[in-house]
């Protein structure tokens, strides 16, 4: 991993761009810095760059809780130097039981051990439910069971090559699945195997979204571990039943299975820019992602972080963003109208019925 890295930086300083970086000593190289680095202990970038995405997950930083464990109060260190310096990440690692910092490890397993070891109000961010069930021709409910989950873990189906759309893979995760032929299932209602459907559904939704882009398979052709570096066309929002999610920071992938190296990228709430962090390097993108309302496409994003904004129906016309008063200047003005009719329907009548009373005496 660290050769690769030290590759993927001199290919960074040939672009021209190192008047921009900043050094790992903290030492600031352009004015008014935003973001600044974490440094890498060895083999850390994985840790580094889920930590930059976290640090940019403003809702975490009021849940931290120093008293509720080890994690939250050096989080809470780290979040309140880093805008004004590097940082180390000893403590982190201490807290997390990492001792070997020269090991690469995996930045999403890295995500759920920092998620799982945080106090409940922090933790309680990333956390959401699935309910999954499986249903007979005939309506009955064989199973139904709700966990929950931290990551949606999104198939590149096209390939290994081939362009994917996270959309795509996001909608064909919630897909139900037939159960035919051999995979009939059994029904305690019907007393008897039958063909069934699966599928499963949101219904705890989280405040924060992580979807992880599987990258990382097993090839049972050449019964082999093997790494997707397929461009994938990465969406600004995702739609849920009832939520708007945003997306405000990745994790990236770049190299082999055995020879990789992780960055971050992240939406800055300060300036509403994107920075790459690479180690002990941050630099504003050049080319901003969504900017002019450009597509945005990645063969080394690896996780993808949503946070919700608002409820899908807020959003889906102009009108529904207008407060609905049940008193409304339209609806009073047709008031007069009605009483003005009542009113004339009222001495008509007393008219007819007077008429009526003479000619009939």
């Amino acid at each position: 991993m660290e050769n690769s890295r030290k590759r993927h930086l001199d290919d960074a300083k040939t672009t021209g761009m190192m008047k921009r970086h900043i050094s790992s000593r903290g030492a600031v190289t352009q004015p008014n810095r935003r973001h600044f680095p974490l440094i890498n202990q060895g083999a850390t970038c994985y840790l580094s760059s889920v930590l930059q995405v976290l640090f940019v997950t403003s809702e975490i930083h009021e849940r931290l809780d120093p008293t509720a464990c080890i994690l939250d109060r050096e989080l809470k260190t780290i979040f309140k130097n880093l805008p004004k310096t590097s940082c180390g990440t000893e403590n982190i690692t201490d807290a997390l039981g990492i001792f070997n910092v020269h090991q690469q490890r995996d930045a999403a397993e890295c995500l759920e051990m920092l998620v799982k070891s945080l106090g409940p109000k922090a933790s309680q961010l990333f956390q959401g439910q699935l309910k999954e069930t499986t249903t007979c021709l005939k309506g009955h409910v064989i199973i139904e069971e709700t966990t929950p989950f931290l990551t949606l873990p999104l198939s590149l189906q096209d390939g290994h090559s081939a362009k994917c759309s996270v959309k795509t893979g996001f909608r064909q995760f919630f897909q139900s699945t037939a159960h035919t032929g051999d995979n009939m299932v059994y029904c305690s209602e019907c007393k008897q195997k039958t063909e069934a459907t699966s599928g499963c559904e949101m219904v705890d939704f989280p405040q924060v979204m992580t979807l992880l882009l599987k990258r990382f398979d097993f090839d049972f052709n050449t019964r082999s571990d093997v790494k997707s570096n397929c461009c994938v066309e990465v969406p600004n929002t995702i739609q849920t039943e009832n939520k708007s999610y945003r997306l405000y920071g990745m994790v990236n992938h770049m190299g082999s299975l055995r020879g990789g190296h992780y960055t971050a990228t992240v939406l800055s709430g300060e300036d509403n820019a994107w920075y790459d962090c690479d180690d002990a390097h941050v630099t504003e993108v050049e080319e901003q992602p969504f900017a002019n309302n450009k597509k945005y496409s990645s063969s080394t994003a690896y996780l993808l972080m949503y946070r919700a904004s608002a409820s899908r129906t807020d959003k889906s016309s102009g009108e529904q963003d207008q407060p609905k008063n049940p008193r409304s200047p339209a609806k009073t003005q047709k008031k007069p109208i009605l009483i003005f009719l009542i009113v004339f329907g009222c001495v008509v009548l007393v008219i007819l019925v007077i008429l009526f009373s003479v000619f009939v005496l």
